[in-house]
C-alpha cells in the first residue's frame, strides 16, 4: 500500500515525557496546515477519537507561557508523528487568535508558524521537571521569568547594590551577569531592570549619566 495522503481531519500523536499527545489538522492557511495540539495525554497509543471534545494544550511552564498550541505547519508530519486516523473537525472551544504571556505583556497572535517538531519540543519542555519557584524582592512583578534566571539576576543586582560607592567596573560586571539571561528579559523587564540599576548607581554615588552610558554600552537586553 502507498502512503495515505495527509489531509484535513487527520489525527496524529507524538510522545513527550512518556505520554502520547494528540494533534489534528483542522484546516489550511495558505500553504500551511492548521494544527491543534490537544491536552488529552495518554500512557498508551490512543485512538483518533481521543480528540473528540478535548481541550487545547496550553503551555504552563515553558516559554512562551500561556501559549495555546495552535500552529501553522509546513509539509507533512515528520518521523515520530504517528497517524491515528481521521475524525471530523469539531473543536470543543473557540479557535484562539491571540494569547498573552502575562498581564503586563501585549497580545501575541495565533497561529504560531512553526515546524511540526515545535509541538513535540514544547510539550516535552513543558512537562519536564521544573525548578522551584523564586520570589524576588527586587523584581516582585516578574512572574513569568524562569526561576533560575530570576535568581541569578536578583543576585547580580544585589551584589552591585552592596558596593559603596558604586563603580563603573562593578556596574559592567552586573550587566554582564544579567546578559547571560537576556532571553528571559523582555521589554517590560528590561525597562524595570534598567531603571533599577540606574537608581542603585545614583544612590551609591555614581553619576546617573555615566551609569546610563555604561548600561547602554554593555547590555544585550
Amino acid at each position: 500500500m502507498g502512503r495515505v495522503a495527509v489531509g484535513i481531519g487527520d489525527v496524529f500523536a507524538f510522545t513527550a515525557a512518556r505520554r502520547w499527545v494528540p494533534c489534528q489538522i483542522i484546516g489550511t492557511l495558505q500553504s500551511y496546515w492548521q494544527v491543534i495540539v490537544f491536552d488529552a495525554l495518554s500512557t498508551k497509543r490512543p485512538r483518533a477519537s481521543i480528540v473528540d471534545g478535548a481541550p487545547i494544550y496550553v503551555l504552563r511552564h515553558t516559554r512562551p507561557k500561556n501559549e495555546p498550541l495552535y500552529l501553522a505547519c509546513p509539509g507533512d508530519p515528520p518521523v515520530g508523528f504517528t497517524r491515528l486516523g481521521r475524525r471530523p473537525v469539531a473543536l470543543a472551544f473557540p479557535l484562539p487568535t491571540t494569547f498573552r504571556t502575562s498581564p503586563r505583556a501585549g497580545d501575541d497572535s495565533l497561529p504560531v508558524h512553526a515546524e511540526w517538531s515545535y509541538a513535540r519540543d514544547q510539550v516535552k519542555d513543558d512537562r519536564s521537571a521544573q525548578p522551584p519557584p523564586f520570589h524576588s524582592k527586587l523584581f516582585p512583578t516578574w512572574r513569568v521569568v524562569d526561576p533560575r534566571a530570576l535568581r541569578a539576576i536578583d543576585a547580580a543586582v544585589a551584589r552591585f547594590a552592596a558596593i559603596k560607592p558604586a563603580t563603573e567596573a562593578a556596574l559592567r560586571r552586573c550587566v554582564a551577569a544579567t546578559n547571560k539571561h537576556e532571553g528571559e528579559i523582555r521589554t517590560l523587564e528590561a525597562e524595570e531592570l534598567f531603571d533599577k540599576l540606574v537608581a542603585i548607581a545614583t544612590r551609591n554615588k555614581l553619576d546617573d549619566a555615566r551609569a546610563v552610558a555604561v548600561i547602554d554600552a554593555c547590555r544585550d537586553w
